[in-house]
C-alpha cells in the first residue's frame, strides 16, 4: 500500500484560525458596540429633547403672567429683565414679544440657528373681562445637546474598542495555546497515517493533569489506530481462511449435484462444471465451446411465465437489475421437459453493464413431477368426492320433497276429515232451522246469516274461483256500493280452488254489511301474491275521517271463516290518515291458487 506522502502533495497551511477568530470577534464586537452606542445615544437624545420641552412648560407657566402684567403696564424694563431671565433656559437663543403684528420686545440673536420655534399667548384678566396682548415666541437650540452626544460617542466607541481589542488580543494567544498549537501536531499526524504505518500513536508530548476535549479526541483516534490494527490483522487471517475455504467448497460442488456456471458477457463467454451441463443433457466441452451459449439457454425456457421469464433474463445481461431467482420450466438439449430452480447474480459491472454473471442451477423434476401426479390423484379424488356429495345431495332433496308431498297429503287427510265430521254437524243444525223455521224470515238475531254460512259451507262445489272476476260480480251487483266509488287493482288472473259460494258469502259480509259503508266515498280494492299468501284489502276513504268507526257485527263469523276454511287471517284496522283497512289473507297451500304469470295489475275505475 503506497504511503499518503506519496500520493498527496506537502501539507501546507495557509490560513490561520487564530487570525480568522479575532477578525470575527472584531467585526461582532464593532457591530454590538455601534447598535449599544446608538442606543443610548438615542436615548441621551430623546431625554435632552424631553428636557427642552420641559423647559418650555417651566417657562409658560412661570413667565406667563408675570411678562402679561408688564405688557399690560407698559413695564419695558421689566419685559428686558423677564426675557434675560428666559434667555438663561439651556438651548433658548432668541425670544420675542409681538402685539398686533408689531414687535414690541426681544433678546438673545436673531440670527442663531432654531432647531425649534414655541410660542404660547399673552393675555390679561380684568374684572369684566380678558384682553388678548399678543404672543411671546422663542427660538430653542440643540447644537448644545449635539455636541454633549458627540463626545459622549466619541468616548463609548473608543472605550469599546479598546476593550474589545485586548480581549480579543488575549483570546488569541489563550487559543494558540490551548488549541491550535495541538490541531497542528494532529494535522501533521494525520498527514502521515497510513494503514502500513498503524504503530505510530498520536502524541501532544506532556501529558496535562486535566484532560480537555482534545485530548478526548487524541485518545479516541488512538484507540481507532488500534482497532484498525487489530482489524487489519484480522483481515489478514480471514483472507487466508477464505482462501482455503474456496479450495474445499470447489471440491464439495464438484462432489454435489448443483449446478454452477460464470458467464462473462463482454467476451460472450461460459464457464460451467460437470452438473451444470449434465442437467441440461449435454458436455461440458460442448457447452462452453458453443457460440452465443447464454442466448441459447435462455430461448430453452419454456411454460407460461417462459416470456416474462427471458424478459427477465434479457434485463439482467443489460444490466437493469442485478439479481434473478425462481423456479423455471426448460427444454434440455434432448428437447425433454424440465424443472430447474436458477439463480443469477451479477458479481460484478463495468460502465453500468454487468461483466460476470454467476449461475447456480438445481434440478427440480422430479420432485415437480412427484408434486404434479399428487395433485391430479388429489383433484381426482376431489372430483369424485364432489360428484358423489352432489349424487347424496339430490337423493337427500328428493327424500326431502317425497317427506313434503306425504306430509301435504297427510295434512290435507286430517283436513278432510274434521271438515266432514264439521260438515255432518253443520248438515243437522241447518236441518234443524228449516225444520222449525222453513220461511227462514222469522229467524231471531245474526241467524239469518249463519244459515246462510251454513248452507254455503256444507257446499261440496271447490271449483275454481277467479278472484279479479269475483270482485268485479261483486261490485256491480252491490247495493250498498250504489254511492261509493270503487277502485281495483288486482292481476290480470288470480285462481283460487275454493267454493265461490263461501267466498262469494265472505266478501259479501265485508262490503255489504259492512256498518261504514253508507259513509264511505271511495272502496279501493287490491290484490296480490305474496309467497304463500293470497292478500286481498279493502281500503274505505270515509266522509269524515274524525267519525268513530262503528264495529262490524258478523266480524268474529268473517275470521272464522278465514281462519278455518281459508287457513288465512283477517284484520279490520284504520290507518293515519282516518282509512278503514280491511286486510284479508288466503293460504295458497290450502286452495291450490294458480296464479296467472302475468305481475302487471290492471286498474279500473267504475261510478255507480
Amino acid at each position: 500500500m503506497s504511503s499518503p506522502q506519496a500520493a498527496e502533495p506537502e501539507f501546507v497551511q495557509k490560513s490561520h484560525v487564530g487570525v480568522r477568530l479575532l477578525s470575527y470577534l472584531l467585526a461582532f464586537s464593532f457591530i454590538v458596540s455601534l447598535l449599544a452606542s446608538g442606543f443610548v445615544l438615542y436615548s441621551d437624545y430623546s431625554r435632552g429633547v424631553s428636557q427642552f420641552r420641559s423647559n418650555l412648560d417651566q417657562i409658560n407657566a412661570s413667565y406667563q403672567e408675570s411678562i402679561s402684567y408688564s405688557l399690560w403696564n407698559f413695564d419695558n424694563r421689566q419685559i428686558e429683565s423677564q426675557l434675560a431671565g428666559i434667555l438663561n433656559f439651556p438651548g433658548v437663543v432668541y425670544v420675542y414679544i409681538e402685539s398686533r403684528d408689531k414687535l414690541v420686545q426681544s433678546a438673545g440673536d436673531i440670527y442663531a440657528a432654531a432647531d425649534m420655534h414655541h410660542s404660547f399667548p399673552l393675555t390679561h384678566q380684568s374684572a369684566s373681562q380678558e384682553y388678548q396682548l399678543g404672543n411671546l415666541y422663542l427660538n430653542v437650540n440643540y447644537t448644545g445637546l449635539y455636541d454633549d452626544l458627540k463626545h459622549k460617542a466619541l468616548t463609548i466607541i473608543g472605550t469599546q474598542f479598546i476593550k474589545t481589542f485586548s480581549v480579543s488580543i488575549f483570546i488569541l494567544v489563550m487559543v494558540r495555546l490551548l488549541i491550535t498549537r495541538r490541531l497542528d501536531i494532529m494535522a501533521q499526524w494525520a498527514h502521515t497515517f497510513s494503514l502500513n504505518n498503524l504503530d505510530n500513536p498520536l502524541d501532544f508530548g506532556t501529558p496535562r493533569k486535566r484532560p480537555d476535549e482534545l485530548d478526548m479526541v487524541a485518545n479516541a483516534i488512538n484507540k481507532m489506530r488500534e482497532t484498525l490494527r487489530l482489524d487489519a490483522m484480522e483481515r489478514e487471517r480471514a483472507r487466508e481462511q477464505l482462501v482455503e475455504t474456496k479450495e474445499q467448497l470447489t471440491v464439495a460442488i464438484d462432489n454435489a449435484s448443483l449446478g454452477f456456471a460464470r458467464y462473462l458477457p463482454e467476451s460472450d463467454h461460459l464457464q460451467c462444471n460437470n452438473h451444470f451441463a449434465r442437467h441440461l443433457a449435454t458436455t461440458r466441452q460442448e457447452l462452453e465451446s458453443m457460440p452465443s451459449a447464454m442466448e441459447h439457454i435462455r430461448d430453452m425456457v419454456r411454460g407460461l411465465k417462459g416470456p416474462e421469464q427471458r424478459e427477465k433474463i434479457n434485463q439482467l445481461l443489460l444490466g437493469r437489475i442485478s439479481r434473478l431467482h425462481g423456479e423455471f420450466t426448460m427444454a434440455n438439449f434432448r428437447n425433454e421437459k424440465c424443472y430447474f430452480d436458477i439463480t443469477m447474480q451479477t458479481l460484478q459491472f463495468s460502465e453500468s453493464r454487468p461483466r460476470e454473471v454467476l449461475i447456480c442451477l438445481l434440478d427440480k423434476t422430479r420432485e415437480q413431477t412427484a408434486t404434479r401426479r399428487a395433485h391430479e390423484l388429489a383433484a381426482s379424488l376431489e372430483n369424485k368426492v364432489t360428484e358423489r356429495t352432489e349424487q347424496l345431495y339430490t337423493e337427500q332433496q328428493k327424500a326431502r320433497e317425497t317427506v313434503r308431498r306425504l306430509e301435504t297429503r297427510l295434512e290435507q287427510k286430517k283436513a278432510q276429515i274434521n271438515r266432514q265430521s264439521t260438515n255432518d254437524f253443520k248438515k243437522w243444525l241447518l236441518a234443524e232451522m228449516e225444520e222449525h223455521y222453513p220461511a227462514g224470515t222469522d229467524l231471531p238475531g245474526r241467524m239469518p246469516i249463519m244459515r246462510e254460512y251454513l248452507r254455503h259451507s256444507i257446499s261440496d262445489d271447490d271449483h275454481a274461483v277467479d278472484l279479479p272476476q269475483l270482485f268485479d260480480d261483486i261490485l256491480h251487483q252491490s247495493v250498498a256500493l250504489k254511492g261509493v266509488k270503487t277502485v281495483t287493482q288486482m292481476p290480470f288472473s288470480l285462481v283460487v280452488s275454493e267454493p265461490s259460494g263461501l267466498m262469494k258469502f265472505l266478501f259479501g259480509l265485508l262490503i255489504d254489511h259492512e256498518p261504514m259503508i253508507e259513509k264511505a266515498s271511495l272502496l279501493k280494492a287490491t290484490a296480490e301474491v305474496r309467497g304463500d299468501k293470497a292478500v286481498v284489502e279493502l281500503n274505505y276513504t270515509l266522509k269524515d275521517p274524525s267519525e268513530a268507526v262503528q264495529e262490524h257485527p258478523h266480524l268474529p263469523l268473517a275470521e272464522y271463516v278465514t281462519s278455518t276454511r281459508f287457513g288465512g287471517d283477517l284484520t279490520r284496522t284504520t290507518n293515519d290518515d282516518g282509512n278503514l283497512i280491511i286486510s284479508l289473507t288466503i293460504s295458497l297451500d290450502n286452495s291450490g291458487v294458480m296464479p296467472d304469470d302475468h305481475d302487471a295489475a290492471s286498474e279500473s275505475d267504475t261510478d255507480d
